[in-house]
């Protein structure tokens, strides 16, 4: 039976410390670059169709088409079962069923006044919202005249 080295070290939470997470990093960055120099002693000597073969063939490409299948496919299961569980059709108004033969003259339909609501209060008049105050002329706001609002807090 083999074991993994992997199983035998103890698990260790994440940025319990620096120096573990520093050689992590150095380990994990030098299995990176071992990778990529394979690839490339790989690619080298070969023609640009040969090349491209290569890179066909390499698992980044198939879970590229995949991923996109599967997002399509799953855009187009999503759009057509609601549209294909309606139940309902859509209703037209009222008024657009009766024809024109069929339509009420305007004084026979007795009009009805419909209250109106009070209106309410702005919420936004009570924070001050809208108000213009007026600067007083031949001074500009936003100029530095000194008073140092912070001073206090030293």
């Amino acid at each position: 039976m083999n074991i993994n080295p992997e199983d035998r070290k103890p698990k260790r939470n994440a940025m319990a410390s620096t120096k573990a997470d520093l050689r992590e990093l150095r380990s994990n960055s030098q299995a990176s670059v071992q990778e990529i120099q394979a690839f490339l002693r790989e690619l080298k000597g070969k023609s640009p169709q040969e090349m491209l073969g290569a890179v066909a063939s390499n698992s980044l490409f198939r879970s590229l088409t995949i991923s996109t299948a599967i997002i399509v496919g799953g855009i187009l299961l999503f759009t057509a079962i609601p549209y294909l569980t309606a139940d309902e059709k859509p209703v037209k108004p009222v008024a657009e069923n009766v024809t024109a033969k069929e339509k009420p003259e305007p004084a026979a339909v007795p009009e009805t006044p419909v209250p109106e609501a009070p209106a309410a209060p702005d919420p936004l008049s009570k924070l001050g919202v809208g108000e213009e105050i007026a600067a007083p002329p031949g001074t500009n706001p936003l100029e530095d005249n000194g008073d140092d609002f912070l001073k206090d807090l030293e």
